[in-house]
């Protein structure tokens, strides 16, 4: 009797497939992406101008000024061209867009479902990571030649490193689902049901 019981019984400890934690990570991805893409856009679009507008540059030179220091808008200048001579906005341009590209489609399929898209995302995440440092080093170089000790050699610093984090952690993201045991319990649920109702059709 008690072994009969013990058969019909439901095992609690059982691992039940996981369809919110993927598609909750997919959401947080497709965040990330967009982020990925507006910083790209900027680096890309800074690559495209040979010189900043006045105007422009006394935007970002106003706070360091104020705190004492003296940058030109030709020191600026100076730093500008020589980050587009060593292709750092565009390396770094490139591989966020690259990256967001890969991280809003693979998001989308982890949305559905697709395992495919977690491997995009982290794809496109690593592809970001590895571009984003060898840009960033370019543009700190070039900001320590000509920006001489400005505070903002500090503030392309703390932008450097979070970026990295930003990246690393999408990458983490996308990384979760593939390697969760519920996650891919849900993958191969939802999968075989939707091959069945192919076959079926």
């Amino acid at each position: 009797m008690n072994e009969m019981m013990s058969g019909d019984a439901p095992d609690m400890f059982a691992v039940r497939p996981d369809r919110k934690g993927p598609k909750t990570v997919a959401i947080l991805l497709l965040l990330g992406g967009i982020f990925f893409a507006i910083l790209g856009y900027a680096d890309l679009s800074n690559h495209g101008s040979e010189a900043l507008s006045d105007s422009q540059i006394e935007t970002l030179i106003n706070v360091p000024n104020q705190q004492g220091e003296n940058l030109s808008i030709e020191q600026f200048q100076e730093f500008h061209k020589g980050v587009n001579e060593e292709n750092g906005y565009l390396i770094r341009g490139a591989s966020l867009g690259l990256g967001s590209i890969l991280v809003l489609v693979g998001s989308v399929l982890l949305y559905l479902m697709k395992p495919l898209g977690g491997k995009l995302a982290l794809a496109g995440s690593t592809i970001a990571l590895v571009g984003g440092i060898f840009g960033n080093v370019i543009i700190h170089d070039a900001a320590k030649e000509h920006l001489q000790e400005s505070m903002l050699i500090q503030t392309y610093e703390i932008t450097g490193y979070l970026c990295g984090v930003c990246t690393f952690l999408c990458g983490a993201l996308a990384l979760l689902p593939l390697i969760n045991a519920r996650a891919r319990l849900a993958f191969d649920e939802a999968n075989t049901v939707e091959l069945i109702q192919d076959e079926s059709e």
